[in-house]
């Protein structure tokens, strides 16, 4: 009789959790003119932040309490799609050289924070006609997550810009520049953000990419903004949509828009501008407003009219782990998401 109340009032519990997470995540992974990258029943929006897990469990058909078989299902399908999430989170590219867990793989307290962060991750699901049961775990990219993954040594607003080759840009370079600055200082009054058409070279998304001029010295990237915007907002926004709300809640009514001449890095993931829209941008981003926002958008290719474009995201053979040539292992161990935390409501991403 006993396991019999536990089991409903479990039942009852699994409901109101999906309930809630259905209510609660109407906008999640559904593009809204950002790049989609599909993989293996994981979803990364790349233009709102949202990441999402799927998995699918077939209750046991023959089952004399249904409630009780369907609920069991339910428990599972959570403990399965949070530990796929963690996975997707872990081969996110930080900078095209490395990934999240060839970054952290090794740092066990970062590990631990993130596997509790993804464990409070926001459940739903939804019911096949087969009788099968989808369950779904997502989560936000920015704020609580990206506080976590992006790595605290990184110079933030250093004001320090890098140059491709590695070295300090020449002194005519850095003359050219601040002439070139003080051209374009207009720039900096008319436009409200930046947005870069790339849809020409369609590069990989990564977290924090760099932004450079033809001269290959940095004109936007981590070491132009604070932390604590990356962690807000994302270091950029990569869509497919020029129309969308979201790009002109981005970047504004009247962005700057500049096409890159080139590209640079594993994955084409940083962009090459010509000299004078290096100076255009470079004008624009001493708005304030600019760069506490990060109001720059990448644009990227995908089928007309439609935001929700599966791309084709970097295998990690493709990425330069710089991390003493260390192979990114796997993100989990069976035991890494435990069926514990899905006794705790999950915790609802914040919505960008």
């Amino acid at each position: 009789m006993k396991k019999y109340i536990f089991f409903t009032l479990f039942s009852l519990f699994a409901f109101a959790t999906v309930a809630c997470a259905q209510e609660s995540s109407p906008n999640n992974g559904n593009g809204f003119g950002g790049l989609v990258v599909n993989q293996a029943g994981s979803r990364i929006n790349w233009g709102d932040g949202f990441v999402s897990s799927t998995t699918e469990v077939l209750p046991m058909q023959d089952s004399l309490d249904p409630q009780r078989t369907l609920a069991l299902a339910i428990r599972q399908g959570g403990v399965e799609a949070r530990k796929k999430l963690l996975d997707t989170v872990m081969s996110l590219s930080l900078d095209g050289r490395s990934t999240i867990a060839s970054t952290h793989g090794d740092d066990l307290k970062t590990m631990n924070t993130l596997r509790g962060f993804v464990q409070n991750s926001l459940l739903s699901t939804s019911m096949q006609e087969s009788g099968a049961v989808n369950i779904s775990a997502s989560l936000n990219i920015r704020d609580g997550l990206s506080s976590i993954i992006i790595p605290p040594t990184i110079p933030f607003l250093s004001g320090i810009a890098p140059t491709i080759s590695g070295k300090r840009a020449e002194g005519n370079i850095v003359q050219e520049l601040s002439e070139n600055a003080g051209l374009e200082d207009r720039e900096a009054v008319v436009h409200s953000g930046i947005v870069i058409d790339a849809r020409d070279f369609n590069p990989s998304p990564v977290l924090l990419p760099l932004i450079y001029d033809g001269h290959g010295v940095g004109v936007y990237g981590a070491f132009s903004v604070s932390r604590e915007a990356v962690i807000k907002n994302g270091l950029v926004a990569y869509m497919t949509d020029r129309n969308s709300e979201n790009l002109k809640n981005r970047v504004g009514k009247f962005p700057l828009t500049v096409k890159p001449v080139n590209t640079q890095g594993p994955g084409k993931c940083n962009l090459i501008l010509s000299l004078e829209d290096g100076a255009k941008v470079r004008s624009v981003l001493k708005r304030k407003s600019v760069t506490e926002k990060c109001a720059v958008v990448i644009l990227v290719s995908g089928r007309s009219g439609d935001s929700d474009t599966e791309h084709k995201a970097p295998l990690p053979g493709d990425l330069v782990d710089d991390s003493d040539g260390a192979a990114a292992s796997p993100a989990m161990a069976e035991d890494d998401i435990n069926e514990e935390s899905l006794n705790e409501t999950p915790a609802v991403p914040a919505q960008q």
